[in-house]
């Protein structure tokens, strides 16, 4: 049987910059960006819930491997596409892309085969 994930088990984290600085114990105020870990490896995924807040800005970056981007609640724009509840979009190795949260803020799923790693890009 696989595991289960109960997301209101879970606390949000506030997400570090360099993944050696993560610190699980740290909590992001409500109006704060903050991420659940869900899968951390399991059956080879790695997917978090992340939730961010009005008008955020996420800087344009990339990772080395691809991933899924689905919004759960709230809208943001994705490369300039705006991006509602179900929406989603796969983002493939090395290709940057950034984002701005809506006026609502945004929660969205991420859906990785490998451990997020953060690299800045112009």
């Amino acid at each position: 049987m696989g595991k289960i994930f109960r997301f209101d088990d879970i606390a949000f984290h506030v997400p570090p910059v360099d993944p050696a600085d993560l610190d699980l114990d740290s909590r992001p105020g409500p109006d704060e960006a903050g991420r659940k870990f869900l899968a951390r490896g399991e059956g080879g995924f790695y997917s978090q819930v992340v939730r961010i807040p009005p008008g955020f800005v996420g800087p344009v970056h990339a990772h080395d491997h691809p991933e899924i981007f689905l919004v759960l609640t709230g809208s943001c724009t994705f490369n300039d596409e705006s991006l509602h509840a179900f929406d989603s979009t796969v983002v493939e190795a090395g290709e940057p892309y950034a984002f701005i949260a809506g006026p609502d803020g945004v929660q969205f799923l991420v859906v990785r085969r490998a451990p997020a790693k953060f690299v800045e890009a112009s």
